[in-house]
């Protein structure tokens, strides 16, 4: 007869200082013993506390005699307090990730096939974030088929979505982007809330240059600009740059810090129409990093 398999749903983990409660069982996470050590100036006579650590098993360790003589002399001294224990050895855990990058899910809502990009750290971040606006956007049932992480791109969405257009941008559209057809197109879209914008999720490689006096610098950078074209994208992806140029030399000089300025350009090398349906706020996904 097979013995049970091991899960989650078989583990059974407890909080002790029980040192019997211990024994041939697995530690959850590293044991690190901990105290608080004074140091004095000698010169003003002024103490400082300094708290120290000191690894004394790894996570996943089998606890048996000796370990657990080494633990209750630890424990007589006061630097360990308890030990977190599980019937089940488990040495591998999770990498947390503070960076959030995008992720594209699949999901089905109400009988439509839908692809949504995000901004998260996981993909359990993704599907959670997937979950939340689809319940908050949408009406009917839904089913999220796939989440996966996309490649390291900058997402950037056209402020023009949340700005209605002003009679200056009217008068340029057709000089600096857009054929006058594609001109045309956008001013129709803009005066009919009725109609869907003709937007796309372009993803364009760019070609930056850094220029200065003392030369060029180029490099590769890869986009997901949600816009009308792509020659639009690639505009806006410089107005990012210099955006972010003008946040880095504000930071140094509130820390008293030189900062020399570049002249930003940027070309496209590739460009393409991401199959893409839906973009969630980066705002929404910030809101889910903040809290956890």
């Amino acid at each position: 007869m097979m013995g049970e398999i091991e899960t989650k749903k078989t583990e059974v983990r407890e909080v002790t200082s029980d040192l019997s409660r211990m024994k041939g069982k697995f530690l959850v996470r590293d044991l690190k013993r901990s105290w608080t050590e004074d140091f004095y100036d000698t010169e003003t006579g002024e103490a400082t506390s300094i708290s120290r650590h000191e690894l004394i098993y790894e996570r996943g360790t089998l606890l048996q005699a000796e370990e657990l003589s080494r633990i209750q002399f630890y424990m007589n001294e006061g630097s360990i307090k308890e030990v977190e224990i599980s019937n089940q050895k488990r040495m591998s855990y999770e990498c947390k990730n503070i960076w959030i990058y995008p992720y594209i899910a699949k999901v089905e809502i109400d009988g439509k096939k839908r692809n949504i990009i995000m901004l998260a750290n996981s993909v359990d971040n993704a599907l959670e974030i997937t979950k939340d606006y689809v319940e908050l956007t949408y009406t009917g049932e839904f089913r999220v088929s796939s989440v996966k992480e996309y490649e390291d791109y900058i997402i950037i969405v056209d402020t023009m979505l949340k700005n209605p257009l002003d009679d200056v941008t009217k008068l340029v559209l057709d000089e600096e982007l857009y054929s006058r057809e594609e001109r045309e197109q956008i001013l129709q879209d803009e005066g009919d809330e009725s109609k869907p914008k003709s937007l796309k999720f372009y993803k364009i490689k760019a070609r930056i240059t850094y220029s200065d006096t003392e030369g060029k610098n180029q490099l590769m950078q890869s986009f997901i600009v949600y816009t009308y074209t792509a020659e639009r994208g690639i505009m806006l992806i410089g107005n990012y740059l210099n955006k972010e140029q003008d946040k880095h030399e504000k930071e140094a000089v509130s820390k008293g810090n030189t900062f020399s300025r570049k002249d930003i350009s940027a070309v496209i090398e590739e460009s393409g129409i991401l199959p893409v349906h839906v973009y969630i706020p980066k705002e929404f996904s910030e809101a889910y990093q903040s809290r956890s």
